[in-house]
């Protein structure tokens, strides 16, 4: 038996609240509008989002399996705070899995491929050099999340972007809009692209070593200048 026309327009619109209200939350979370230790009830949530306890329950406990959340008993959904530790393994994995998003690559980068790793790291020098520190960033992140997506693998993609959301966190905590950085990012985004279509694929892994060697001492000194403060 087929569901009424009525019945499939409420599921729907129920998954569609559903992935509304976790979209939402998890922005806001990324934004930093709630600071690390903020404690977040499904009341004070429901009447923000204007939705109902069950796609906020939803989302807490699906953003609570990504990594942006813990769950304390008798307190609730608590937004997580973050060590150098966390920091550096988020960025291992994340480089690990860069690594072998360009071996599996390797005899597969095409033209179309590379055009399109071209566009997004043009997008990302022009913003940059115009001094829009926050797009440039995500033009970055585009970058990358492309050789992650190019592999065709869903688990990865998977794995991968529960760590880059993590990653996010990370800038939106520590206020890292730093145009020395991103020009810096730029050279490395250039280093590893220009490996890329000369087809030296041991020169591109190196160029990302490279790449996440530098993001991890630069939350390391953010960090530690943080706390001497």
């Amino acid at each position: 038996m087929q569901d009424h026309p009525i019945t499939e327009q409420l599921q729907e619109s129920a998954e569609s609240k559903q992935q509304l209200a976790y979209q939402q939350l998890r922005d806001d979370i990324l934004g930093n509008l709630y600071p690390e230790g903020t404690v977040l009830t499904e009341r004070k949530l429901c009447e923000r989002y204007r939705v109902s306890r069950s796609p906020v329950r939803n989302a807490l406990q699906q953003l609570t399996h990504e990594g942006l959340l813990s769950l304390i008993p008798g307190k609730g959904a608590t937004v997580v705070g973050f060590s150098i530790e966390d920091i550096l393994e988020v960025y291992d994995l994340i480089e690990m899995m860069q690594l072998h998003a360009v071996r599996s690559l390797h005899g597969r980068m095409d033209e179309p491929m590379l055009s399109q790793l071209e566009d997004l790291l043009t997008r990302m020098q022009r913003c940059s050099q115009d001094g829009k520190v926050a797009e440039a960033a995500r033009w970055d992140q585009q970058f990358h999340h492309f050789l992650i997506a190019a592999t065709a693998s869903r688990r990865l993609l998977s794995m991968y972007e529960q760590l880059h959301m993590q990653s996010v966190r990370f800038m939106a905590s520590t206020a890292a809009e730093d145009d020395v950085l991103a020009r810096r990012s730029c050279l490395e985004h250039a280093r590893i692209f220009a490996c890329l279509q000369n087809a030296d694929f041991t020169g591109a892994q190196e160029g990302i070593r490279e790449h996440y060697r530098n993001i991890k001492q630069y939350y390391i000194d953010k960090l530690l200048r943080r706390v001497s403060l």
